[in-house]
């Protein structure tokens, strides 16, 4: 994550997810995606993973792997005939690059064992929630 004054780039390869608490009005906080998770069954993952050789059962690469792009897993990145951008798991991270505004608040990057339990929005209004409460002391 590179927050400049105007600007919020995200990179993003692996299980962990970036979003962005907005101010939607004087009460209400949005959740706004930076990074999409890297799932094996996507559309998009699931073409370069069988183009690499391999398949996608139960959501997992050759039914091991639940994530499709990631810097380790070395054993999912041998095809010798394929870039590394080809290969079933890839390290090419997603890059995003959003406008800040006045009404940004925070931004949370966690990992799956939290977007495994709450939405963007339940973990943006969780947060905000503990916010609130630590400020009314």
């Amino acid at each position: 994550m590179l927050v400049t004054p105007t600007h919020i780039y995200c990179a993003n390869s692996g299980d962990s997810r970036s979003v962005l608490a907005r101010s939607a009005d004087n009460e209400r906080v949005e959740a706004v995606a930076l990074s999409e998770d890297h799932k094996p069954d996507n559309e998009l993952e699931r073409k370069r993973i069988e183009a690499a050789g391999g398949s996608v059962s139960e959501s997992r690469v050759n039914g091991n792997l639940a994530l499709s792009r990631a810097l380790g897993d070395f054993e999912y990145k041998l095809n010798k005939s394929k870039s590394y951008k080809e290969q079933m798991v890839t390290c090419l991270p997603e890059i995003t690059k959003n406008e800040r505004q006045s009404s940004d608040k925070f931004v949370v990057i966690a990992c799956d064992g939290i977007w495994d339990c709450l939405s963007n929005q339940q973990c943006v209004d969780l947060i905000e929630s503990y916010l609130k409460r630590r400020t009314e002391v």
